[in-house]
């Protein structure tokens, strides 16, 4: 039996319509304020604004609401390739970061979190794996301890 260790479902989901929806809000608020700021001189970098104020409506909004769309759907295609999947079952730990796999057999003899890092230490206190993992830290050491292997809640001391 393994345990799956990756984020809830519903960020998994939620994230490719929220950030596409996200974007296409960011599109029509920067249509909607364009004019205003044009309209304050002290303002740095007017030209893209002053090029959204001249395109005709509505084509100047949808364009935008367009571009948030697909700028939101590419932020949410990154997102899910670069998130971090842990497989834990008794004596071996499978790491899946989007189309990378990666398989840890050795002997652990610590797994804790430093910072937003996931690390395994082997045999001599020797790193085994360093992984940015941005994974609930109650969800990973309950998936390593009931695998028995030896979670710690604070990275150890150096030696």
């Amino acid at each position: 039996m393994e345990t799956i260790i990756d984020e809830p479902r519903w960020v998994r989901r939620g994230s490719w319509f929220g950030c596409p929806l996200g974007g296409a809000l960011l599109g029509a608020g920067l249509y909607a304020v364009a004019g205003w700021v044009v309209s304050l001189a002290w303002f740095p970098m007017q030209g893209p604004f002053k090029l959204i104020v001249q395109i005709p409506r509505p084509w100047g909004l949808l364009g935008l609401i367009a571009v948030g769309l697909v700028a939101g759907w590419l932020f949410a295609a990154v997102w899910a390739e670069q998130r971090l999947i842990v497989t834990v079952a008794p004596g071996s730990v499978r790491l899946q970061r989007g189309k990378k796999k990666r398989r840890i057999e050795a002997e652990v003899t610590a797994v804790f979190k430093d910072d937003k890092e996931l690390v395994l230490l082997g045999v001599e206190g020797r790193e085994l794996v360093r992984e940015k993992a941005d994974l609930a830290e109650a969800d990973l050491a309950k998936g390593f301890t009931e695998h028995g292997f030896p979670w710690q809640d604070e990275p150890p001391a150096e030696r």
